[in-house]
C-alpha cells in the first residue's frame, strides 16, 4: 500500500510515496529493497536564474542517467528538480554548480557530514562551518564533491563514481596552492584538513601529510581561534587528528590544546576529551553514570585510556588481569551505543585499543562483529582496513605469547612495519 507524500523520512522514500521507519543512517525500507537511501534533513533544490517557473517543472521521477564521465569534473548529466525552496543556513550549497556536483554536494549535506561529526543536524559544525564555504573556495568545493562520489561509488558499486571523485580529487589538490595564496587562511585549513578526513576515511595512501600543511598554516599565526567560530572549529578539529595521529604514529601531538572540543559543541564532550589525554584520566569521574549514548562513549575512551596506559607507559604485557577487564568493559560500553548513532564515528581508537587487548576468541568475535556493523552503517573504507588491522595485531600477539608466554606487542609499531602506514584511528 502506498501513502501520500510527506514531509518527514528519508528522499527516497518521499520520492516513492512510500512510509519511511526513519532509520539512521539508512532507512529499513531502503535497505531490505537494497535501494539507494538519499538521507535525511534539508533537501536543497535550484532553478536556474534564466528558467522560468514554468519551464523548471519536469516530469516526475524522471530517470536519473548513470554516465558520470566527461572532460570536466563538473558533468551536467544528472537531472534533478529544480523547483526552488529556502535552503536552511546551515546547509548553503551554491546555486550555479552543475547537476551533478548539486547531488554529490546533497549527499555530503545529508549524508557524509552526520557520519564525520558527533552531532547531528542542524548543530552539526561541518553542516554549519565548511557547506557556506563552497562557493568561496574551488578546492574545498572539489575535495567536499571527491569525497561524496569515493561514498556514492561504494555505496553504488559503480566504477564511473570513483573515476568522478579521482577527478575531483585532482582538481582539488590542484587548486590548493592557488588557495593558499590568494584566499583567506580558513578556506584553506579547511580545505587541507577536509583531504585529511578523505584520506583516512577511504584509505588512500597518498603519501602527503596534510596536517604537516596544516600545521605551517597554523605556525604563520593567520588562523586563531579569535578570529571566528569557524576558526576556532577548524583548529579543534585540526587538534583532534592530530592527536589521533600522534597515537598512531607513536609521538607527541604537534600543538597542546585546552581540552575543549567546539568541534562538537557539547560541554559534556570535553570529558570524552579528557579522557583521550590519559595525563588527565585522574581527573575524570569514575562513577557509573553512563547513561545515554555520550555516557557509554565517555567510559569506553575511559577504559581504552587504561589500556593504553598500562600497555604503553608501564610496558605491561598480556595477558594481565587488569588490561582485560578494561578491555571487556570498554567494549561492552561501545557495543551499547546503537551503530546508527553519530558518536560511532568517535568510537574506532577505544575499538582498536580494546579490541587488540581481547584474547578470548568470543570476545574477538564480539569486534569483528561490531566493525562489521560499524561498516555496514557507514559503507567506509576505514572500517574494513581497521578490522584488517586488528587481526594482523593479533596473529602477531598470539605468535608470541605461543613462544613465550606473554606478549608485550606494540600495536601501533606492527601496523607501520608490516603494513608499512599508520593504523587508521579516525
Amino acid at each position: 500500500m502506498t501513502f501520500s507524500r510527506t514531509r518527514t523520512g528519508c528522499f527516497t522514500c518521499r520520492e516513492d510515496g512510500y512510509k519511511c521507519d526513519e532509520q539512521k543512517p539508512f532507512c529499513g525500507r531502503c535497505t531490505r529493497l537494497r535501494k539507494t537511501c538519499k538521507g535525511y534533513g534539508v533537501r536543497l533544490k535550484w532553478q536556474t536564474p534564466q528558467a522560468t517557473p514554468k519551464s523548471a517543472k519536469g516530469p516526475k521521477n524522471k530517470r536519473q542517467q548513470r554516465s558520470y564521465s566527461s572532460n570536466e569534473p563538473a558533468d551536467t548529466n544528472l537531472k534533478e528538480n529544480t523547483s526552488l525552496i529556502r535552503p536552511d543556513p546551515s546547509c548553503i550549497i551554491p546555486n550555479d554548480v552543475h547537476n551533478v556536483n548539486r547531488y554529490l554536494l546533497n549527499h555530503w549535506s545529508s549524508t557524509l557530514a552526520t557520519m564525520v561529526s558527533m552531532v547531528s543536524a542542524p548543530q552539526n559544525p561541518f553542516l554549519i562551518h565548511l557547506t557556506p564555504m563552497i562557493s568561496q573556495s574551488t578546492a574545498l568545493h572539489s575535495v567536499l564533491c571527491s569525497i561524496a562520489a569515493y561514498h556514492l561509488a561504494i555505496l553504488r558499486n559503480e566504477d564511473s563514481l570513483h573515476n568522478l571523485a579521482t577527478r575531483h580529487r585532482v582538481v582539488a589538490i590542484s587548486s590548493l596552492r592557488q588557495t593558499i595564496q590568494t584566499e583567506s587562511p580558513e578556506l584553506s585549513l579547511a580545505t587541507i584538513l577536509m583531504l585529511q578526513v578523505s584520506d583516512r576515511l577511504f584509505t588512500m595512501d597518498s603519501g602527503v601529510d596534510h596536517l604537516s600543511g596544516a600545521k605551517a598554516l597554523i605556525s604563520q599565526g593567520k588562523v586563531n581561534t579569535s578570529d571566528s567560530s569557524s576558526a576556532s572549529f577548524l583548529l579543534s578539529l585540526y587538534s583532534y587528528h592530530d592527536i589521533l595521529a600522534s597515537v598512531s604514529r607513536g609521538t607527541s601531538p604537534v600543538f597542546e590544546f585546552d581540552g575543549k572540543f567546539p568541534i562538537e559543541g557539547m560541554d559534556s564532550m570535553r570529558e570524552l576529551t579528557a579522557a583521550l589525554r590519559v595525563t588527565m584520566l585522574d581527573a575524570l569521574d569514575q562513577s557509573d553514570n553512563t547513561q545515554g549514548d555520550i555516557g557509554h562513549t565517555v567510559q569506553a575512551y575511559r577504559h581504552a585510556s587504561f589500556i593504553y596506559l598500562n600497555r604503553v607507559w608501564r610496558n605491561q604485557g598480556a595477558p594481565h588481569p587488569v588490561t582485560s577487564m578494561h578491555a571487556q568493559k570498554c567494549l561492552s560500553h561501545l557495543c551499547l551505543v546503537p551503530v546508527s548513532s553519530p558518536l560511532v564515528s568517535a568510537q574506532v581508537w577505544p575499538l582498536w585499543t580494546a579490541g587488540c587487548e581481547s584474547i578470548d576468541p568470543e570476545q574477538r568475535q564480539l569486534v569483528r562483529d561490531r566493525v562489521d556493523a560499524m561498516y555496514e552503517a557507514r559503507h567506509l573504507p576505514s572500517l574494513r582496513r581497521i578490522k584488517l588491522d586488528i587481526e594482523e595485531v593479533w596473529k602477531i600477539k598470539d605468535e608470541q605469547r605461543n613462544l613465550i608466554g606473554i606478549d608485550k606487542v606494540d600495536c601501533i609499531k606492527v601496523i607501520l612495519r608490516n603494513r608499512h602506514r599508520e593504523a587508521d584511528l579516525t
